[in-house]
């Protein structure tokens, strides 16, 4: 059976102006989140735009035996990539201008995961607890742009598999995107990175798309009546969905199904008619795909030069720069190029956009291995701060063996994770007999039980499991470390098992039961003849950030000044509320306690540098691995066999 006759390629101004609104609700979103909380979904209705358009390109080119892959692909190209080459080859030139070394670096692999259309797998691997601030990566937007061009790696061949059965066609979409949306529900409750970047999460929303190719050839008899539904679905999206709902999920069927109601409505629809197909909503649709690749690197940007969110009318100004670049873009770049009419630019076209997209991710590729360097690390110190905040070694749990069964378990968050160097050298070195060594970490999840963490890392269920691991013969000795302040100062935890989630005050009188819960389980431990050791909090604060002396006007990177020092006063008064709970708790179940500060800093002041000016911490409050492998000795006793217990503080 053929497949049936399509008028998706008859335009549809009222289709490009739905472009539009996805892109004003994206770049409200970006630039004023509390205008559009929902905006982020406008990728969304992106995608149902694009599976519909070029789905229906693929059956009209099927149904009269036109379709190539090649020509399919020489359109894709010709579509793709001009807009994109300009903005890699923008944010690369600006990054060199504006960015560290360490910062010039991450920039290179996004620019060469971009150029080869990955981006969304290198975000997805990317995430994670150290993971540099959303909007301070320019090519983020990168993202959905590898979830489309990776469908459209399959699906033409597809869709020619199944060319001669439409029956077949159909069953075989509605399959795939029943079982797309299946995997999205399942990665959205266990690993929401994955459901956000990852393509199998995603692509029922393109298909939804093509779905609608097929059965849309004609006006709907209630196409007034869909648009209406389908326009309110997304006014519900950009004004209640926000960045905290567990997202794509089930809440992507809203703009899902907002954007095919709208499509469905047809052309005649009164709202697609006046409104979505008018003029100008339709030029702001035409340039929609440069105006999104446009205005996050200016957004982005700007927020690293300022250092934080820039003024309401900087951001105005950004946008209208965005919009200035894209009609640009749009007028004397794509437009000159897809619909070049001299057949020697269309041979041209080809190979040189081929080997302008290649010259830049070889460009991105010499940025991350540093073979290509930015302007600021021509500055000694600049290069210094730079290689601090970049110098961290832990790469994940592990048990390794030692000269007896007998272990030791290392129980915490990242600020567990930053000893980890020390132990690795001890370990490598081997220049006494050793213990088992355990380490056992989340970064971000306390190690206290009986709470839960709004992040959906699971932090109940890696406590009790580690926990559970303490008790274990063979582990004879339990060393615990947390972000005690971060712990306390939190606004996502509550009680595991409340459906509300009600916000926990840690220290407040309520919520004493917390630290009980803790002391109950190190007393158990205690008596069960473990040795146990809490790590009191690390010192933290801004001053203590490298990154904290560098200072950007405009595009100049300096430093302000030497880094300094903490009075040991001011660290107290930030730490002792927590450190006198757990050194009452420590004294309650017969535990050690052990004060990084007094390993760390003098009687009067904590430093930030060592005596040469070189940062002893990565950000501000991890302290960096090359420092702690070297100088950080206060952990050795608890890995060496027949160490001596250390004396209760």
């Amino acid at each position: 059976m053929e497949p049936p006759p399509s008028t998706a390629h008859v335009y549809r101004p009222d289709v490009d102006g739905l472009r539009a609104l996805a892109v004003l609700a994206v770049l409200a979103y970006h630039a004023f989140p509390q205008s559009a909380p929902g905006g982020f979904a406008g990728v969304d209705v992106f995608f149902v735009i694009s599976g519909f358009l070029i789905t229906g390109i693929i059956l009209d080119g099927l149904k009269d035996a036109s379709f190539s892959f090649a020509d399919f692909y020489w359109r894709r190209v010709r579509r793709i990539f001009p807009a994109l080459i300009l903005v890699l080859a923008f944010s690369l030139g600006l990054g060199w201008l504006v960015l560290l070394p360490d910062e010039f670096v991450m920039l290179g692999k996004h620019v060469a995961a971009g150029a080869g259309f990955v981006s969304n797998i290198v975000f997805w691997r990317e995430a994670g607890y150290f993971d540099a601030a959303a909007e301070l990566k320019p090519l983020l937007h990168l993202w959905s742009l590898g979830v489309e061009e990776q469908y459209y790696l399959v699906w033409p061949l597809l869709l020619f598999l199944f060319r001669k059965d439409v029956r077949r066609m159909l069953g075989m979409t509605a399959a795939l995107a029943v079982l797309s949306f299946a995997a999205n529900l399942w990665l959205t409750g266990e690993r929401p990175s994955a459901a956000f970047y990852l393509p199998v999460s995603r692509f029922w929303e393109l298909m939804v798309g093509g779905l609608l190719a097929v059965f849309c050839r004609h006006q709907t008899r209630y196409g007034n009546a869909s648009a209406i539904v389908g326009i309110g679905l997304l006014a519900l999206t950009f004004g209640l969905l926000h960045a905290e709902r567990d997202f794509p999920g089930w809440w992507a069927a809203l703009p899902v199904a907002g954007t095919a109601l709208l499509i469905a409505g047809g052309p005649a629809a009164w709202i697609n008619r006046r409104v979505l197909a008018n003029r100008a909503v339709v030029y702001v649709g035409l340039i929609s795909y440069p105006l999104y690749l446009w205005h996050w690197p200016l957004l982005s940007y700007a927020r690293i030069v300022q250092g934080g969110e820039p003024p309401a009318e900087a951001r105005w100004c950004l946008l209208a720069a965005a919009a200035l670049l894209s009609v640009l873009t749009y007028e004397l770049v794509e437009k000159k190029i897809r619909f070049a009419k001299l057949p020697v630019l269309r041979r041209v076209s080809f190979p040189a956009l081929a080997a302008s997209m290649a010259a830049a991710g070889i460009a991105g590729l010499l940025a991350l291995q540093s073979h290509v360097q930015p302007r600021s690390a021509s500055v000694p110190l600049v290069l210094e701060i730079s290689s601090a905040s970049a110098d961290r070694s832990y790469s994940g749990d592990r048990v390794i063996p030692g000269d007896t069964e007998k272990a030791v378990l290392f129980f915490g968050d990242s600020h567990m994770q930053h000893y980890w160097p020390r132990i690795e050298k001890i370990v490598r070195e081997r220049a006494a007999p050793l213990r088992t060594v355990i380490f056992k970490t989340t970064g971000g999840c306390a190690p206290v039980p009986g709470i839960e963490r709004r992040t959906q890392q699971e932090c109940g269920r890696f406590v009790e499991e580690t926990l559970k691991l303490a008790r274990r013969p063979e582990v004879e000795t339990v060393v615990i470390a947390a972000s005690w302040v971060g712990f306390v100062s939190r606004p996502d935890y509550y009680k595991a098992g409340d459906a509300e989630q009600q916000p926990l005050r840690m220290l407040a009188p309520e919520s004493a039961w917390v630290l009980k819960g803790l002391e109950a389980e190190l007393k158990q431990l205690t008596a069960a003849g473990k040795q146990v050791v809490l790590m009191l909090s690390s010192p933290r604060g801004d001053a203590f950030d490298p990154k904290s002396v560098i200072q950007r006007e405009g595009f100049k990177v300096q430093v302000r000044g030497p880094l300094g020092r903490v009075p040991r006063t001011e660290l107290v008064q930030l730490t002792s509320p927590i450190d006198s709970r757990l050194i009452a708790i420590a004294a309650a179940a017969g535990a050690s306690v052990i004060d990084p500060a007094e390993h760390l800093c003098s009687k009067a002041f904590c430093p930030a540098a060592d005596e040469r000016g070189r940062p002893l911490y990565r950000d501000g409050s991890h302290l960096r691995a090359s420092y702690v492998r070297e100088r950080f000795s206060a952990m050795d006793r608890f890995v060496f066999v027949g160490e001596k217990k250390p004396m209760v503080r």
